[in-house]
């Protein structure tokens, strides 16, 4: 009894750790291209493992309680490779970077533009705003083909 709990704690306290990662990890990238959506998979496969492990199973069967608490720990470890396979190549602030050195101006907060869009592709793009000479121009960075284009309003 001993051991499993100690195996239950270990799994909560995994995926508090990976969803506390995820969260700071993907605000760099604005949680663009659905980054964000690891951290709610790791939340419902958590609701679901404790639903399949304490409502579902018998309570005298051990042997599937621990096939379960095997499962989940594979999850928890193969999480975080799926999460770094889907990092984009650049942050936020590297893209600002990079159209500056090459555009010129500030950066500035765009109010009527969110921080990313949907370009023609499908993909998720940053948007960067520059003011320079005292005009506003806007840019979408895509972080996964590394350019970017002038938006025009």
């Amino acid at each position: 009894m001993e051991k499993r709990k100690r195996l239950l704690q270990g799994i909560l306290v995994i995926a508090i750790i990976e969803i506390l990662s995820f969260y700071f990890i993907g605000r760099d990238y604005l949680f663009i291209n659905g980054l964000d959506n690891m951290i709610a998979y790791v939340v419902a496969g958590g609701i679901f493992f404790a639903v399949s492990y304490f409502l579902l199973v018998e309570v005298s069967n051990f042997r599937k309680k621990y096939i379960l608490i095997g499962i989940a720990y594979v999850l928890l470890v193969i999480a975080p490779f799926v999460y770094k396979n889907h990092l984009p190549h650049f942050k936020v602030e590297d893209a600002e970077q990079i159209i500056l050195r090459t555009e010129g101006g500030r950066v500035v907060k765009d109010r009527e533009l969110g921080q990313t869009m949907l370009n023609y592709a499908g993909e998720e793009v940053y948007i960067i705003a520059l003011k320079k000479d005292g005009k506003l121009k806007r840019f979408a960075f895509n972080p996964t083909t590394e350019k970017y284009f002038s938006i025009t309003d």
